[in-house]
This record gives structure tokens, C-alpha cells and sequence, in this order.
């Protein structure tokens, strides 16, 4: 009886861990969530981790005998004392946030992360090394699924040119490149652990996965991800070195392959995807890639393309620096900015999407002038410093530091090099985890956050202390339990919100695409049902602008032009700049109650912080234009272009409209020279600048002498036949004299005669907009080719008006050719 029944509890124990390991898996598995019909994979993804923690924590309960789930070691019991600490601290911070609402949505997402390490912890503690083992098979498979995307995308399009256009549409079911290639690189050490050291199927699987991962690595052109990727293969070749020499380890050909892998990596991915047909990418365009226009016009002037070279500027002295800085380090300056003023409690947790940007935005540039609102500081450590102050930050750098402490007594004590091996493994996950922190921000990505929580927990349940002692009683078990319970239930609650949030700020925004707001365009939603969907948590969107706007924008197309003023006036303290609102704001003022000092005094409050806001400079360049206001329209084209010199298409429309006011060429050609100095070989500045000088290349204007001469030139070609040397005369006169309409419609009426009519109607009508001429001959010339094109009510339209205007054959017409 009695080994029966211990052959029962054995079943259920194997039951048990095989159920632990499924669960386990399914964490890892959290990447593989779709969309879901939100604006960005985090809300799925969170909440998905948020219902399995649930599952896994009502699991535990239930097997609370076999996994004593409160006999935790003094070392975990400080990890876990810290993180709670700095869940603490971010809660406090509220006291200062400017938006509690993003507070609540991080918060939630950091007590997802606190639950998911407690459950995986539970797990992993039965038997570390079979749940390692266990996750370097899972990570293999998972690796060569990901890095497949990226490789059939780039070498399923080998023809396609690497510009920036073509890398940007990589379909990797990430919110963007860096959070995919981040994930790729936290997994490769475990990948590689078992390259080294498993055996027959696992072990090709894995050097297959390494090669895949570096190549998917490469292809998607991440300077961080490469840099963890150098820093991983270096140490690693370094420690397998240090193997052999000092433990005598036989693994020297898994060296050899692993060195040889980057290498030919390199080799495959310059030649893909050539951007030159030519010669093969650099590494430049590998990390940095441009837009086309760049390319096109570098291999013109290096081949000398129409003479590109000489188009190229004269030496310009420019006012400001190239070299304008919005990228990570403007971030980072911002947050510290943002510690400074808040040293104690910071500006509150997960709030860096609400504080003021203008020290940021000032030198933002963009080619396309699109809005931006860096929502993440681009280095979870400085973010958290600005969010939570100086004690949130120590306490967030103690959950890197306490497990690395741990780490380095872990490899003193280790004699074994293969676990030491083991050790080094988890260490270089958990550091490139810390790189991406350093440069990203993986703390709000439930695939990547996952994975170092994995790293801690190794590293924690591999640290040997004394025998862990279960909670003294039942009842302080009961509450722990409860406690974890609700606030699992919270984080639930807070990331189904977000969700349903992100996926009506979705359809919104698909709904209002291409739509023109102050226009009788339908929308597939009506202001009413919107609402009717409406929540104001969270107050902002998902790249943290103000969610509000949405909302205003169908009032502004159900033309409740009050209500959606009223709506923004609400939201404009939801976060610090609300440059949208404001942007909004101009526009009612404009297009509907046509005040211009209110549309101007928004306008301008955006300018002067957000100069690259491109929609914004358009309506203030409109303003000034409609109050021909010459310096001012001046002044705001010279700050944009100035501060936003990537812009190439404006730098062309600054030299047009210089050009329409002034009738200066060599004004117009110094403004593209200067967009040509900002923008080394731009393409599009090269052919605007190219048919400049085409066009000096003519006299400037045909005398009224000039025009008859080649009037009558033309004439004696038509009355002799020739009518393509009679068109080629007059559009030599409208070279020069465009508004020559004489000319325009001698064209038409050749056109009409070779019946091109579709053509010749064209022509005439310029000249019938025009009213240049009052002899009816434009209209009944155009009646006949409607006429000939079987469009008689047009016709007959042209034929009244050209028999108003007493013209000969008009008045010969039969009346039904006229009259119906």
C-alpha cells in the first residue's frame, strides 16, 4: 500500500512540473501575441502577462505543499524587499506626477512584472538547472522563428535597395527594430550555451539559431543590438578561451565556428539588398541607412550624372551646426533636466511622456516634418531618475546590482567550468539586458523584461544559502497570497482598460487618415458613438499625446465647433506641452471662426517650441500669406528651414516662393545651394537647382515684337501642315512668356485638328478660364471636340456661349446643335 502510494504522489509531482513548465513556456511565449487591433503590442502583451500570472498564481495555491511558495531564502527575500521598495517609491511619486492616470497604467505593468518574477521564481526554484536546460531548447525555437522574418524580408527582396524607407517597413511584428533585435539578443547567450554544449539535434539546431540570429541581427540595422552582439561574441570567445587554457575544455571547433559566424554575416548582408548596383553596401548603410534621395543623388555626382558635379554649392558659411542634436543624448540632457527639478519624488512614475519637451523638440528635425513625441527617454535608468528621484533610482540600479553581486560569488565558488559556463551564460543575458537599458527602454516590454527576470531568477535560485524557511503561518500565508491576488487582479484591470484604449485610439486614427478635417468628408463613426466608446483612462495616447484630440476632432467634423474648443480647453494640463491641443485650437480659429489673432497666437506658441512641426508652420506660413505679411512669412521659413534643414521638399518651396515674390534667380539659386550645403547631395535639390539653370539658359522674356515673329512663324507652319513644328514654336514662346495664351490656344486648336481631343479641351479651357479672349473661338473649338467625344450637353454648353459672343461659324450651327 504504501509504495502505491508513493507511486501516486510521484505521478502527481511529474504532473505537477510538467503543468510548471507549460506555464513557463507560455511566458516565454508572450511575444507571439498579435496585435489585437490596438496601436502598439505592449497593451496585448501586458495584459496577456498580467491573465497568466493569474493562472499561474491560482496553480501555486493549489499545489502549495509541493511548491512551498513562501520558503524563500534570505538573498531572494532582499531581491524581492527591493523591488517592492521601488514599486513603493513609484507610487509615492504620484504625489508630483502631472498625470496620475500614466502613473496607474506603469504602475500596473511594474506589479505585472513583480507577480511574473514571484511566479516564475516558484517554478524555477523546484530544479533551476532542468528549467534552464529547458529554456535554451525554447529559446532556440524562438530565435529561429524571429530571426526568420527579418531574413526572409531582407533576402526576399535582395533586389530592393537598403534605403531607410525599405528597413522601416521590415514587418517584425514589433512596435519598432530596436525592441526586436533587443529580444534576438537577450536569448542568443542561452542559444549559444547550448551550441557549446548539448548534443546531436539541439546542438545544429542552435548553431543554425546563432547564425540565423546574427544575420537578422545585421539585416535590421541596429547599432545597439550590434554592439551587445560584439560585446556578447567577445566575451564569450574570450571565456571559451579561458576554458580551454585553464580547464582544459575540449570545445575548439564551437570557437572556430562562432568567430567565423559574424564574418560571414557581414560578408551576405553588405551584398544584399545593394543599394549601388555596382559595388556593395558599406556599414554605413548597413547602421545609418538614408533615404533614396541621398543615394540617387551621390551615385549622380560621383558618376557625374547630367553634370551633377557641377551643381554641387560654392563653400556656404552656415549660421548653426549641422550636426543638430535630437537624438538619444537631447533625451538623456532632458531627463536630468527633469531630475533636477524634482530630485526627491521625480516627476512621477511613467510620466516622462507628459513632461515639457521644448529643450528636445527646439532642434528636432524630420525629412517629413511629422509630429513626434519621444515618449521614453531612451535609458530606463535616466527615465526612472526623472519618474522617481534619487531614492527610486538607487533602489532600480540595486536590482541590476544585487543579482551581479551574486554572480561574481557564484564564479569564486564554482571549481566546474561547465558551471561556470552556465553562469556566464545567464550573466551575458542579463548584461545584454542592462546595454539595452542603458541605450532603451526594455523595462516597458513584457518579451524582453521576461527574459532578465529569467536571468535574476537563475542567478538567485543557483546562489546556495541556508535551507529556506516557509511562513510561519497559514494565515500570513493566507494574506500574502491575497495581497499578490489583488493586486494581479488590478494590474489585470489597469492593462484591459489600456487595451480597449489603444485599440479605439486605433480605429480612430484609420478612421481620420487622410481625411480633411473642415470638409464634408464622411468618417465611419460618428461623434455620438465615439463617445458613446469614449474613456479617459488613459488621458493620453499611446505615444503620449493628448487622447482628448481625438475626441475634438470628431466634434470638429460633426461641426459642434464649441464642443470640441471646449473638450481641448479641458485637456490642455493632461500633459505639459499639449501641442496638439493648441495645434487644434489654430485650426478651429482658422478655418471656421477665421480669427486670426487667436489661430496666429496658438501658431506661434507652438513655433517657438516645435519649429519641425510641419502642419502647424504650414497653417502660420498660410496665415501670413493671407495677411501678406512678407517679413513674418520670412521669418518662419528661415527658422524652419534653418532648424529643420532635412526638409529637402522645403528648402524647394522656400526657393519657389522667394522666387514668386521677388522674380530673383539668383536668390532662388542661393537658397538651394544652401539646402544642398545642409543636405550633401540631395537629389531632389540637385534637379530643382539643374532646372534653374535650364531655364536662365533661355532669354528671360520674348518683346511683344519677338512673340509676333514667331507667331507668324508658327502660322506659316500650319497653313503649311506642319503642325508639330507649328506646336513646337509656340511651346517654345510659352518657355518663356507662359501666360501667352494665344499660344495656348493655337496648341488646343492643332490638337483639335490631329483630334486629340481630350487634349486640345485641355488647353482651351486654360484659355476659356483665363477670359483671355472674347471672340467665342476657345468656346465653339472646345464644343466641337466635346462634340466629337459624344459629350453633347457640354457642347451644347460652349456652342450658347460662343454664339453670345457672335463668333462666325457658332452662329452658322443648327439650332440643334444648341438647343435640346
Amino acid at each position: 500500500m504504501k509504495t502505491k502510494k508513493a507511486a501516486n504522489i510521484n505521478t502527481s509531482d511529474d504532473t505537477t512540473n510538467m503543468i510548471a513548465k507549460i506555464l513557463f513556456v507560455l511566458y516565454l511565449l508572450t511575444a507571439f501575441m498579435p496585435l489585437l487591433g490596438a496601436m502598439d503590442y505592449d497593451a496585448p502583451e501586458w495584459l496577456y502577462v498580467s491573465v497568466l500570472n493569474i493562472i499561474s498564481l491560482v496553480f501555486i495555491y493549489k499545489n502549495k505543499e509541493t511548491f512551498t511558495p513562501f520558503a524563500f531564502p534570505k538573498h531572494v527575500q532582499q531581491y524581492f524587499l527591493l523591488f517592492i521598495g521601488f514599486f513603493v517609491v513609484g507610487c509615492l511619486s504620484m504625489l508630483t506626477a502631472i498625470n496620475v492616470s500614466e502613473s496607474l497604467v506603469h504602475l500596473a505593468r511594474l506589479a505585472t512584472i513583480l507577480v511574473a518574477l514571484y511566479c516564475l521564481y516558484v517554478f524555477v526554484k523546484q530544479n533551476p538547472t532542468s528549467f534552464f536546460e529547458f529554456m535554451c531548447r525554447i529559446a532556440t525555437l524562438i530565435v529561429i522563428y524571429f530571426s526568420w522574418r527579418s531574413i526572409r524580408y531582407f533576402i526576399g527582396n535582395a533586389s530592393s535597395p537598403r534605403i531607410s524607407e525599405f528597413v522601416i517597413a521590415f514587418p517584425h511584428n514589433f512596435s519598432n527594430a530596436n525592441i526586436y533585435t533587443a529580444f534576438l539578443i537577450v536569448q542568443l547567450p542561452f542559444v549559444m550555451y547550448a551550441f557549446v554544449y548539448f548534443k546531436k539535434v539541439w546542438k545544429y539546431l542552435a548553431g543554425v539559431a546563432i547564425f540565423m540570429a546574427i544575420l537578422a541581427l545585421l539585416f535590421s540595422g541596429s547599432r545597439t543590438a550590434a554592439l551587445s552582439l560584439a560585446i556578447i561574441l567577445f566575451a564569450l570567445l574570450a571565456f571559451i578561451i579561458y576554458g580551454i587554457v585553464k580547464h582544459k575544455a575540449t570545445i575548439k571547433k564551437e570557437v572556430i565556428i562562432v568567430a567565423l559566424m559574424p564574418i560571414v554575416s557581414t560578408i551576405l548582408v553588405l551584398n544584399v539588398n545593394r543599394v549601388d548596383k555596382m559595388s556593395m553596401n558599406s556599414l554605413t548603410t548597413i547602421f545609418q541607412p538614408q533615404a533614396i534621395d541621398f543615394y540617387e543623388g551621390d551615385i549622380a555626382v560621383e558618376r557625374n550624372t547630367s553634370n551633377a558635379k557641377d551643381l554641387l554649392p560654392n563653400a556656404i558659411n552656415l549660421d548653426n551646426s549641422k550636426g543638430s542634436d535630437s537624438g538619444r543624448f537631447s533625451l538623456w540632457n532632458l531627463a536630468f533636466t527633469n531630475f533636477k527639478e524634482n530630485p526627491f519624488l521625480g516627476v512621477g512614475y511613467g510620466n516622462y511622456k507628459a513632461v515639457a519637451k521644448k529643450q528636445h523638440l527646439i532642434n528636432h528635425i524630420s525629412s517629413k516634418g511629422s509630429y513626434a513625441n519621444p515618449r521614453r527617454a531612451h535609458s530606463d535608468f535616466l527615465e526612472k531618475l526623472a519618474e522617481t528621484g534619487i531614492i527610486g533610482f538607487l533602489l532600480y540600479v540595486s536590482l541590476f546590482i544585487f543579482p551581479l553581486w551574486l554572480f561574481f560569488k557564484l564564479m569564486r565558488k564554482e571549481k566546474s567550468f561547465l558551471k561556470q559556463f552556465l553562469f556566464f551564460t545567464i550573466f551575458l543575458s542579463a548584461l545584454a539586458y542592462t546595454f539595452d537599458a542603458l541605450l532603451n527602454f526594455p523595462l516597458e516590454r513584457a518579451p524582453i523584461q521576461l527574459y532578465f527576470l529569467l536571468a535574476v531568477i537563475f542567478i538567485l535560485t543557483f546562489t546556495q544559502t541556508e535551507a529556506p524557511k516557509e511562513a510561519s503561518s497559514s494565515k500570513r500565508s493566507m494574506l500574502l497570497f491575497g495581497i499578490i491576488f489583488l493586486t494581479s487582479f488590478a494590474s489585470v484591470a489597469s492593462n484591459y482598460l489600456v487595451l480597449k484604449s489603444y485599440q479605439l485610439q486605433r480605429t480612430m486614427r484609420q478612421d481620420l487618415s487622410g481625411k480633411t478635417l473642415f470638409t464634408n468628408q464622411k468618417l465611419n463613426n460618428s461623434y455620438e458613438s465615439i463617445k458613446k466608446q469614449w474613456s479617459n483612462y488613459p488621458q493620453l495616447s499611446y505615444v503620449g499625446t493628448v487622447n482628448n484630440v481625438y475626441l475634438a476632432n470628431y466634434a470638429i467634423k460633426a461641426k459642434k465647433y464649441d464642443e470640441a474648443l471646449e473638450i481641448l480647453n479641458k485637456s490642455q494640463n493632461y500633459n505639459k506641452d499639449a501641442f496638439l491641443v493648441k495645434a487644434f485650437k489654430a485650426e478651429i480659429y482658422y478655418h471656421v471662426y477665421h480669427n486670426l489673432d487667436s489661430a496666429t497666437y496658438y501658431s506661434e506658441a507652438i513655433f517657438d517650441n516645435y519649429p519641425s512641426f510641419k502642419t502647424n508652420y504650414r497653417l502660420l506660413k498660410g496665415i501670413y500669406n493671407k495677411q501678406n505679411d512678407t517679413v513674418n512669412l520670412a521669418r518662419v521659413m528661415n527658422r524652419y528651414t534653418k532648424l529643420n534643414w532635412v526638409d529637402v521638399h522645403e528648402w524647394k518651396v522656400k526657393a519657389n516662393t522667394i522666387y514668386n515674390r521677388t522674380k530673383n534667380s539668383e536668390l532662388m539659386l542661393k537658397v538651394l545651394d544652401t539646402g544642398l550645403t545642409y543636405n550633401t547631395n540631395s537629389n531632389i535639390l540637385l534637379k530643382a537647382k539643374k532646372e534653374v539653370l535650364d531655364k536662365l539658359k533661355f532669354k528671360s522674356y520674348l518683346s511683344n515684337e519677338e512673340v509676333k515673329a514667331k507667331h507668324q512663324i508658327a502660322f506659316t507652319f500650319f497653313r503649311q501642315q506642319k503642325y508639330e513644328d507649328a506646336k513646337g514654336v509656340f511651346q517654345e514662346i510659352l518657355k518663356t512668356n507662359p501666360k501667352d495664351y494665344l499660344s495656348v490656344q493655337n496648341i488646343g486648336i492643332i490638337d483639335l485638328v490631329q483630334k486629340n481631343y481630350e487634349k486640345a479641351i485641355k488647353n482651351l479651357s486654360v484659355v476659356i478660364t483665363a477670359d483671355a479672349f472674347s471672340d467665342g473661338k476657345a468656346e465653339y473649338s472646345r464644343g466641337y471636340c466635346y462634340e466629337q467625344l459624344g459629350q453633347m450637353d457640354k457642347a451644347r454648353a460652349d456652342y450658347t456661349v460662343s454664339r453670345a459672343k457672335k463668333y462666325p461659324q457658332a452662329m452658322s450651327l443648327p439650332e440643334t446643335k444648341y438647343n435640346k
